[in-house]
């Protein structure tokens, strides 16, 4: 009597960890740099609003009463 085996054979795949986590990194860094580039545009078209109708002395007026409260 003849036995024959059936050998499979799973296929391996690589997968690299550290690049993916590298992937993300990069991908989270990209998104605060955004963020915070956007809230600077932002401060920066405050600041010039205040100072068109406020003018150099009521936004330092305002700041100083910001920081002391009288």
């Amino acid at each position: 009597m003849k036995e024959t085996t059936k050998i499979t054979q799973a296929a391996q795949t690589t997968h690299d960890s550290l690049a993916d986590m590298d992937q993300a990194s990069k991908i989270g860094l990209a998104m605060v740099v955004s963020f915070a580039g956007l809230v600077g545009a932002w401060g920066l078209a405050c600041m010039v609003g205040a100072l068109t109708t406020q003018g150099i002395g009521g936004v330092i007026s305002g700041f100083i009463t910001a920081i002391t409260g009288m």
